[in-house]
């Protein structure tokens, strides 16, 4: 027999059913006076989300299943939504504000972990951020967006993801469609002879631009790489994934993305200094290191030696190899639009340094911190790119406040990640955990020259990673008391 509810959960789940009555009643009532039947789908709608909350395993499987195949769709006003991954977000969000009413979201007993804190601290400081905004409304979708990511994927997921072996349905769940969609991208890609010019548009639209496209692929190589320990070699399960890789591999070669292709080259270097137990050294070496270049560069403005020449960058359309000799040369024009942003966020971070300028309004902003010493032939933006490192662009929107707790939570992860890789012997907790840290270093280092974490093909990752680092961790503490440990 199940236990009795704790009296507060008994009254709240009295008050839900007399919010379903009155969504009845008040449905029934509104439909007649105005003439709109479809008003009366409303309790079904309502008893819908109770049923969800129940049993809402299988609405989080099909989110993850439609996250690869979903599509960007303009609503209007500079708003958009992906669809049909955040409204399958916001059903979860749904789903965990009823569990959290009902008394079943968080049991009195669970433990406050580093990893809970520096989330809520950094959804309390956005929320504190978007009422000082400049653009209120934006920095507001910019919150409700980063709470139905947090409940789908972190919250619901955590009681989701109860053990490790759950892991391996969310990982055929992402991994099918996405190289599906990979496959499709790529056959397409080969009727133009895989030329460089139609690199950056073949993926729309499930993909607003071949960057998107090629940071997705190279997110998921190392949990295709590590899921492979879970099958007997030769098994069919173990054929279809190195099957998937290949498509994958092809995809990020075709996509002629010097960040993918170098977030893949560095995932062997990082698994050979993880295997030497160097990484973690070699990680706070790169962060003191990168903290001094930093600081060298703001000091006396010795960043603007970097300052390109106007007449020298240009864009190499079609001609892939001069591409790439213009990177080296410093004259290609992606690369050097980058230092035009990087120093208009500079200027806002000194203007602006508590709140900034409010989540999700650096385009509103920046132009007018921007130094046209750095100015390029693509500065006008019509894309609406931001500030092209977003680590950056949260100091600039959220402040110093805002910004090292974002920074905190990734270091604090990653190196935990690390830690854990020098303990963890479980076979199965060791492929979860290999798979979230070498997908998370992927996403990390794109975020160096980008800003993908409010997409939802690398953000729902990004979050999940996290999530599975913590959830190894938790794994793998000691058995306490008589009850079965949670990995069994």
């Amino acid at each position: 027999m199940r236990a009795p509810l704790p009296a507060p959960a008994r009254w709240w789940r009295l008050l839900l059913l007399a919010a379903l009555a009155l969504t009845v009643v008040g449905s029934v009532a509104l439909a007649l006076r105005l003439r709109m039947p479809v008003l009366l789908g409303l309790p079904a709608g309502a008893l819908l989300l109770l049923l969800l909350a129940e049993d809402y395993r299988p609405v989080f499987w099909m989110l993850i299943a439609a996250i690869p195949c979903s599509i960007q769709v303009e609503l209007g006003g500079g708003f958009s939504m992906d669809l049909v991954s955040e409204p399958l977000m916001l059903t979860m969000l749904a789903v965990f504000l009823i569990s959290l009413a009902a008394g079943r979201q968080f049991a009195g007993s669970s433990r406050l972990y580093p990893f809970h804190l520096l989330i809520f601290l950094l959804l309390f400081w956005t929320l504190l951020t978007t009422v000082t905004s400049h653009d209120p409304a934006r920095s507001a979708k910019f919150l409700l967006a980063k709470l139905w990511y947090l409940a789908a994927f972190i919250w619901m997921a955590d009681r989701i993801l109860d053990r490790p072996e759950r892991v391996r349905t969310l990982f055929w769940a992402f991994f099918i469609p996405l190289v599906l969609v990979s496959a499709g991208i790529t056959l397409r890609h080969a009727a133009s002879g895989f030329s460089f010019e139609e690199a950056n548009g073949v993926a729309f639209p499930l993909f607003p631009n071949g960057v998107i496209y090629s940071a997705t692929l190279v997110l998921f190589l190392p949990w295709g790489w590590f899921a492979l320990r879970w099958y007997t070699p030769k098994s069919l399960q173990w054929y279809l994934i190195l099957a998937g890789l290949a498509v994958l591999l092809l995809g990020i070669v075709f996509s002629y993305k010097r960040g993918a292709w170098l977030a893949a080259a560095s995932l062997p270097l990082v698994y050979l200094l993880l295997q030497r137990k160097w990484l973690d050294k070699l990680l706070l070496a790169g962060v003191l290191g990168g903290a001094l270049l930093i600081g060298w560069l703001v000091q006396d403005n010795r960043f603007y030696r970097f300052a390109p020449n106007y007449q020298d960058v240009i864009w190499h359309e079609g001609d892939f190899s001069a591409h790439l000799e213009a990177t080296f040369q410093g004259t290609e024009i992606s690369g050097m639009e980058r230092f035009y942003r990087w120093v208009a966020a500079k200027n806002m971070i000194q203007d602006m340094p508590l709140f900034g300028s409010g989540p999700s309004t650096f385009n509103q902003v920046y132009k007018r911190y921007a130094d046209d010493a750095f100015r390029t032939y693509v500065s006008d933006n019509p894309e609406q790119s931001t500030t092209h490192n977003y680590f950056l662009m949260t100091f600039a929107e959220q402040g110093f406040p805002g910004g090292l707790l974002f920074l905190g939570l990734c270091i604090y992860m990653t190196f935990k990640a690390v830690r854990l890789g020098y303990r963890v012997r479980s076979p199965e907790r060791r492929t979860v955990l290999l798979g979230a840290l070498f997908s998370l270093v992927t996403i990390l280092l794109h975020s160096l020259l980008n800003e993908m974490i409010e997409v939802d093909k690398v953000g729902a990752m990004f979050w999940l990673n996290l999530l599975l680092i913590h959830k190894t961790e938790v794994w793998d503490e000691p058995r306490t008391g008589t009850g079965p440990h949670p990995a069994e």
